[in-house]
């Protein structure tokens, strides 16, 4: 099997070690190297070379039946043509087949080889007899070949967290397991019968190659098969978004091997795409905001197509990639229902040229079951949202935004802050909607909510009260600071203008701002809408187009009381 890592200072260092001590060994035994067999050598070399450039390609790398050459060289020509032959074949086949590999990974893949053969040749050469050797040698030579890359891949160890996973070995076991006895099969038909016959016999190798990777494929398509089955299936029970979601990534990882995956999804609240799920070593760091048309995530998005990164290296602008970068492939994959994209999938892998075709159609398959579940937690969100907010403004209706206020004032009172309640009364709405019809009426709230979009603060609650008033709860705001607020609000109203279909004039808007403050005025809910409805109410008294506080109104009264004796409006 032939890996890709990425490596730090210390793995350069155990790799170029091997490398030498690999190719150093075939320095020092050249002199051993029985040259009158170069015929012989050539020969096994080239098969060997065969073997390589038919290697089955396999998630975890790429599997062949070259052990077949191996283990014949050992019994014809000896452990110094095994480890010569072992070394050149890996090289040359490898070399030019390497299928994304840098030169110091094909150098490195040599030398393993070339050193399981020189220990599992001396193992077989301290043991008697017919079968024992063999094993032997076999067993040696997987187990150094295993271990060495073992630790050429630990100092990069989390970049391949499901390297050394059973199916790995499971599948080269097999293959040590059946082409052992193939290659004692046909050292002793070479001896007896020559060259020949030893190609003839060897022809049946590469068709099993041929055969075995026409298994591994149907062992991947059943594995994609299950993947599809076990979203499908969660789809049929009732579920939590981030189980799903970390199911779905599970499942992607059966057809398409990932080092670090995320799901976005897309807040229509935010316009944004957020993180919803994420599996693998950089995960924290791969869960980012994403705009709209920003990176690989958001010009994917954009373009509502799959994108398949052979080699982020490759790319006109790696910055492009956004925090993707950190990887050599790359898989994005929008997330649809009924055309409209509901979230991002995002595969990233250290090895270039992780990802095919294949690959992103099945991800595709498996993503458009999540888009279909964001699109019904989107549909959810919706009308919660649309329970709790008015039509027209897209503020909190009456009830909601009742309710968060007194919410609100729990708080402040524990916190100790203040708090100023604002309703905006629109001066003249009857009129207006008489004269230019409701539609007309209704961008006179609508420019007038813009109004308040625009002059309060992201904290401000802000609701729709009646017909034509609208609320704020400005927090953390005393009666002078939320007078102000009602000025600017009063002011930039009657600067805008209107221009009516029915009327080819432009019209002034106003507005009467009435203001009662928590704690100052009463800490009781229903209390401070009351006193705002009745500064209110004294604006519209005293000509409209103006801004009262409660706590003025209030003294008024007391003023009034004293000189007339008139009752009062009692406070709580």
């Amino acid at each position: 099997m032939v890996f890709i890592s990425r490596q730090g200072s210390l793995g350069l260092l155990y790799t170029w070690t091997i490398i030498l001590l690999g190719f150093g060994w075939l320095w020092k035994v050249f002199p051993q190297l029985n040259l009158d067999q170069g015929g012989t050598l050539t020969v096994l070399i080239i098969l060997g070379v065969l073997a390589e450039w038919m290697a089955v390609p396999f998630p975890q790398g790429y599997l062949s039946g070259g052990y077949v050459i191996v283990v014949a060289t050992q019994l014809i020509c000896g452990g110094v043509a095994t480890a010569w032959v072992t070394g050149l074949v890996s090289l040359i086949g490898l070399g030019i087949a390497n299928r994304g590999n840098p030169l110091r990974t094909t150098l490195f893949n040599s030398s393993q080889h070339i050193l399981a053969a020189a220990g599992a040749s001396f193992v077989f050469q301290q043991v008697e007899g017919e079968i024992l050797p063999i094993v032997l040698f076999t067993l040696v030579y997987f187990a150094v070949n295993h271990m060495l890359v073992y630790f050429y891949l630990l100092p990069g160890r989390r970049d391949h967290p499901d390297l050394f996973g059973w199916d790995a070995l499971r599948w080269d076991g097999y293959t040590y397991l059946f082409t052992a006895p193939y290659g004692a099969l046909m050292a002793a038909f070479y001896l007896k019968m020559g060259v020949s016959w030893a190609l003839v016999l060897f022809l049946p190798v590469l068709a099993a190659q041929v055969i075995l990777g026409k298994y591994v494929h149907m062992e991947l398509s059943n594995r994609e098969l299950t993947a599809l089955f076990q979203v499908a299936k969660r789809l049929r029970v009732s579920y939590e978004p981030d189980t799903f979601f970390n199911q779905i990534l599970q499942e992607c990882r059966r057809i398409a091997p990932f080092h670090t995956a995320v799901i976005f999804f897309w807040s229509q609240e935010r316009q944004l795409f957020l993180p919803g799920a994420a599996q693998g070593p950089l995960r924290e760091e791969m869960c980012n905001m994403v705009a709209p048309g920003e990176g690989l995530v958001g010009q994917a998005a954009e373009s509502k197509e799959p994108v398949i990164i052979e080699d982020v290296r490759d790319m006109d602008s790696p910055r492009d990639a956004g925090s993707f970068r950190r990887f050599r492939s790359v898989l994005v994959i929008p997330l649809l229902a009924q055309g409209e994209v509901t979230g991002v999938l995002v595969l990233g892998d250290m090895r270039p040229y992780a990802y095919e075709e294949k690959h992103m159609q099945m991800v595709s398959i498996i993503g458009g079951q999540a888009g279909i579940v964001l699109a019904n937690d989107m549909l959810v969100e919706k009308i919660r949202h649309l329970s709790v907010t008015d039509r027209l403004t897209d503020f909190l209706n009456h009830r909601q935004f009742y309710r968060q206020v007194v919410k609100e004032m729990v708080r402040c009172r524990a916190a100790g802050e203040p708090a100023s309640l604002l309703l905006v009364n629109i001066d003249n709405m009857g009129v207006f909607n008489s004269r230019y019809g409701h539609g007309a009426g209704d961008a006179v709230i609508q420019m007038v909510a813009s109004v308040l979009r625009d002059v309060t603060r992201p904290a401000d609650l802000l609701g729709r009260y009646g017909g034509g008033e609208l609320a704020v709860l400005a927090l953390g705001s005393d009666t002078a600071n939320a007078l102000k607020l009602a000025e600017q609000i009063r002011v930039e109203v009657r600067d805008r203008r209107l221009v009516p279909e029915e009327s080819q004039q432009q019209i002034m808007v106003t507005v009467s701002v009435g203001v009662a403050t928590f704690p100052h005025d009463t800490t009781d809910p229903d209390q401070i809408f009351f006193g705002a409805e009745k500064a209110v109410a004294r604006a519209k008294e005293l000509g409209r187009d103006r801004s009262v506080a409660y706590s003025r109104l209030l003294k008024e009264i007391k003023l009034k009381i004293q000189k007339d004796g008139t009752p009062a409006v009692r406070r709580r």
